[in-house]
């Protein structure tokens, strides 16, 4: 690959004002291609490289090919009371995006992939009443009304389950086997909702009072999928901190205001995953500048001053 080629994929920022699969989509592809290429053959290496030259080239001439309307649709809007509007995520025939990213309907909300995690074993612990099975009938060629049936998915077939201590509303969970082995998914309705705080969110994570321990890793571990985590034995602090998230200020994710752009570095970006008691492990993103994100989603948080350095005085 040329170093010209080479620059232009280090330096992709992906693009806020795609839809919410593309863009995971997208991200995925950049991450599989910092994994370590020791672990991939020559045929899979290929395959990685093709994926990122075809972002190099949607990069550079995005601009020319945006359709306008599915922009707009899936745009926050801040209302006139300072909450945060999160459109329902659109679809469109002919979307060759449609596989990227783990997506179930139920009812009538659409449920994506989550960045908390959970090993089998809790989560059988955890599982709560069957609800149904997935379709996998979500691809670039389905028609509109194939997108809002009851279980309509792009993960294929598979068992869907209520979780126990979670609102169904946010929170659903697929329950299969991956290589032989009980594997556990977790889907969150992080569209269609409308954020006044923080609460409305992080609320739904039932993380206040819960916390058994966090752990930490700067970016250029995060980044290149290093494991190389630190302990925070301050659990009193991480809780006054998981309370204070209920009062934070959503702000929309775009092209204008998004900081985790100009935040790639250890200097400036943390992950933190907070486990909790039940066994759920969730998964945020700190910014030196009190901002928090979670998930895959068109919003991000600003905390309060004090409260977030103290917490990030520990992220050392």
């Amino acid at each position: 690959m040329s170093n010209k080629i080479k620059h232009e994929i280090n330096t992709i920022d992906i693009p806020k004002d795609l839809s919410e699969r593309s863009k995971i989509g997208a991200f995925k592809a950049k991450k599989e291609m910092q994994l370590d290429v020791k672990r991939y053959n020559v045929v899979g290496i290929a395959i990685v490289v093709s994926l990122l030259i075809s972002l190099v080239v949607f990069k550079l001439f995005k601009d020319s090919s945006q359709n306008s309307t599915i922009e707009n649709q899936n745009t926050p809007i801040v209302k006139e009371n300072g909450s945060l509007n999160i459109p329902v995520i659109q679809f469109s025939k002919g979307n060759s995006s449609a596989d990227m990213i783990g997506l179930i309907v139920y009812k009538g909300k659409i449920y994506t992939q989550t960045k908390t995690e959970i090993d089998a074993k809790n989560a059988m612990e955890i599982r709560g009443e069957e609800l149904g099975i997935t379709k996998g009938n979500i691809n670039e060629w389905n028609n509109q009304v194939d997108y809002y049936e009851d279980f309509a998915s792009t993960i294929g077939i598979k068992n869907v389950y209520a979780v126990k201590g979670y609102d169904k509303s946010f929170r659903i969970m697929t329950f299969s086997e991956r290589d032989g082995m009980p594997y556990a998914e977790f889907y969150e309705n992080l569209n269609g909702i409308t954020i006044k705080s923080g609460k409305d969110l992080f609320g739904n994570l039932k993380m206040a009072g819960n916390i058994f321990t966090v752990k930490y890793r700067t970016f250029n571990d995060w980044n290149n999928s290093i494991d190389n985590y630190q302990t925070i034995a301050d659990l009193g602090l991480l809780n006054v901190f998981v309370e204070e998230l209920n009062n934070t200020k959503p702000l929309p994710r775009s092209e204008n205001s998004d900081p985790i752009g100009n935040s790639r570095s250890s200097e400036k970006f943390r992950e933190l995953t907070i486990q909790l008691n039940d066994g759920t492990r969730v998964k945020l993103i700190l910014l030196k500048e009190n901002y928090i994100y979670y998930g895959h989603m068109d919003a991000y948080f600003k905390m309060n001053n004090e409260i977030f350095s103290k917490v990030w005085c520990q992220l050392k």
